[in-house]
C-alpha cells in the first residue's frame, strides 16, 4: 500500500472519475424510466459478475452463512444483516440521484451528491464520534455553496427545486451506505460484499419498478444505449478501476480526486446535450466542491495519534497508521494490545471482536482493505482466537498473515513474531506465568 498517488493510481483514479461522470448525462440522455435505468444497470451487472464470484469464492458463501469465521461465531451473519440495510442504502440512491437528473441540471445533481463525506461525517457525530472544527467548516462551506447554486434554481421552478433535494437525498443514501459498509467489510471479502449488496439493491428496485407500475420492458433506442452505457461505464468499469485505485492509494486522496466528477459531468453534459449552466450557478458548485475537500482532508487527520477513554477498561493510545509500527514495545497497561490481552483473558470476546473490529476499520479507511496496516488485525485476531483455546483457527489467520506477507512487502516483516513476543512480555510484566498455550509460533 502506498502512502500517496502514483502514476498508476493517478491513471485508474481518472479512468474512474470518467466512467463515473457518465452516469449523470446517460440518465438524463434517456427517455425510459429512471427506475428502470437503475434496475437494469445493477440486475446486468449482477448477472454479469455474480456467477463467476459464487463459484470462486462458494465457500465462503457456504461460511457466511453458517457464520463459521472469525472469534465470535455468527458474525459473518452480521455483516449479513448490515450488508442487506446497505444495499437498501445504495437502492436508494440510485433512485434519488438518477431521478434528479431529469429534474435539474448535470452540473448541479452531481455536484451535490458530492456532497456525501459531509453526510458521513455527520452520521459518525451521531454514533458518537466528535466533529473535529476543520468538519464544521467544511460542512458551513458546502451548505453555503449549496444554497447559492440552488437560489439559482428558484427561478427555473420547483422541479428544479425537487430534483435538488432528490440529488442530496441521494449523496445522504450513499452516506449510508458507506458506513453501514465501514462496519461489514472486515467479516466478508469484497467480491462476495459486492454480490450481496447488487442483489438486494437489484431485488428493491425490481419491487419499486413494480410498486410504482413502472413499465420494464418498453426500452426507447436511447434507453437502451443510456443502460448499455451505465453498465459499462459506472458499473463495471468505474468500480473495478476504483477497487483497484484504493488497493493502491489513500482513500482520502481517491477521495478528493473524485471530486472532478463535478465537473466532469458538466462538461459533458454541455456539450453532449447542450446543458449550459447559469454563471452565476459556479461560485456555489465551487464553494461546495471546496467544503467537501476540506472535510475529507480532516477526516484523515482525524487518524492521528489520540488518546481515548473508551469506558469500562479500554484506552487507546495508537494510531491505525502506525499499528506495525509499535509491536516491539512491552504493552503497558494503557497500551491498545495489553487492554485487549486482559480482555480476552477475562473471556469478554465480544467486546475484543468489536474493538479490533473498530480499529481494523480505521485502518482500511486511512491505507486500503489491502494494506499492511489493515492486515496487521489479522495477527491481533490470531493471538486472540489463541488465548480463547480455538488453535485451528489461530493457525488459519497466522497462514492468512503469512500469505499476505510474502505477497506485499510491509515496514516490518516480522510483525507477527514480535506481536506475538509482546504478549509473552506482557504476561511477564503482569505477573502470569507461562507462555502462550502450546500452538505453534508464526513463521514468517
Amino acid at each position: 500500500m502506498r502512502t500517496k498517488l502514483d502514476a498508476v493510481s493517478i491513471v485508474a483514479v481518472l479512468v474512474t472519475v470518467a466512467a463515473f461522470s457518465a452516469t449523470a448525462p446517460l440518465t438524463a440522455y434517456a427517455s425510459g424510466s429512471v427506475f428502470v435505468l437503475a434496475l437494469g444497470r445493477n440486475a446486468l451487472g449482477l448477472i454479469t459478475l455474480g456467477p463467476v464470484v459464487l463459484l470462486i469464492r462458494r465457500r465462503e458463501f457456504i461460511k457466511v452463512f453458517r457464520g463459521e469465521r472469525f472469534l465470535v461465531r455468527r458474525e459473518q451473519r452480521r455483516a449479513v444483516l448490515l450488508g442487506s440495510l446497505a444495499g437498501t442504502a445504495l437502492a436508494t440512491h440510485f433512485a434519488t440521484f438518477m431521478s434528479s437528473t431529469r429534474m435539474t441540471s448535470v452540473a448541479m445533481a452531481t455536484a451535490l451528491v458530492a456532497t456525501q463525506p459531509v453526510w458521513q461525517a455527520l452520521i459518525a457525530t451521531m454514533l458518537g464520534g466528535r466533529l473535529p472544527r476543520a468538519t464544521r467548516a467544511g460542512l458551513a462551506i458546502s451548505v453555503a455553496g449549496a444554497v447559492i447554486a440552488s437560489g439559482m434554481d428558484l427561478g427555473a421552478g420547483s422541479k428544479a427545486v425537487l430534483g435538488d433535494l432528490l440529488a442530496l437525498a441521494g449523496a445522504v443514501a450513499l452516506a449510508g451506505y458507506t458506513a453501514l459498509s465501514e462496519q461489514a467489510r472486515p467479516d466478508v471479502s469484497t467480491s462476495v460484499y459486492s454480490v450481496l449488496c447488487s442483489f438486494i439493491c437489484t431485488v428493491e428496485l425490481l419491487i419499486l419498478c413494480l410498486v410504482s407500475g413502472t413499465p420494464m420492458f418498453a426500452l426507447t433506442g436511447n434507453t437502451l444505449i443510456a443502460l448499455l452505457g451505465l453498465l459499462i461505464l459506472p458499473q463495471l468499469l468505474g468500480l473495478f478501476s476504483l477497487n483497484f485505485a484504493l488497493g493502491r492509494a489513500p482513500a482520502t486522496a481517491v477521495s478528493v480526486m473524485l471530486l472532478l466528477e463535478a465537473p466532469v459531468a458538466a462538461i459533458v453534459a454541455w456539450l453532449w446535450l447542450g446543458q449550459t449552466p447559469d454563471g452565476s450557478t459556479w461560485p456555489g458548485l465551487f464553494m461546495i466542491m471546496l467544503g467537501v475537500v476540506v472535510v475529507v482532508v480532516a477526516d484523515v487527520r482525524r487518524a492521528d495519534p489520540v488518546t481515548e477513554n473508551l469506558g469500562d477498561g479500554w484506552v487507546t493510545t495508537m494510531s491505525p497508521q502506525h499499528a506495525l509500527s509499535i509491536v516491539n514495545d512491552i504493552p503497558a497497561r494503557g497500551d491498545i494490545y495489553a487492554s485487549l490481552w486482559r480482555h480476552a483473558h477475562a473471556g469478554r470476546f465480544a467486546e475484543v471482536e468489536a474493538e479490533i473490529r473498530r480499529l481494523e476499520n480505521q485502518s482500511i479507511r486511512a491505507h486500503g482493505a489491502k494494506s499492511c496496516e489493515a492486515a496487521h488485525w489479522i495477527e491481533v485476531r490470531a493471538i486472540v482466537a489463541r488465548i480463547a483455546g480455538d488453535h485451528s483457527l489461530s493457525a488459519q489467520l497466522w497462514s492468512a498473515a503469512a500469505r499476505f506477507h510474502s505477497s506485499t512487502p510491509c515496514p516490518d516483516a516480522h510483525s507477527g513474531y514480535r506481536l506475538n513476543y509482546s504478549y509473552q512480555e506482557w504476561r511477564s510484566a503482569s505477573g502470569e506465568e507461562g507462555t502462550i498455550d502450546n500452538a505453534p509460533s508464526p513463521v514468517f
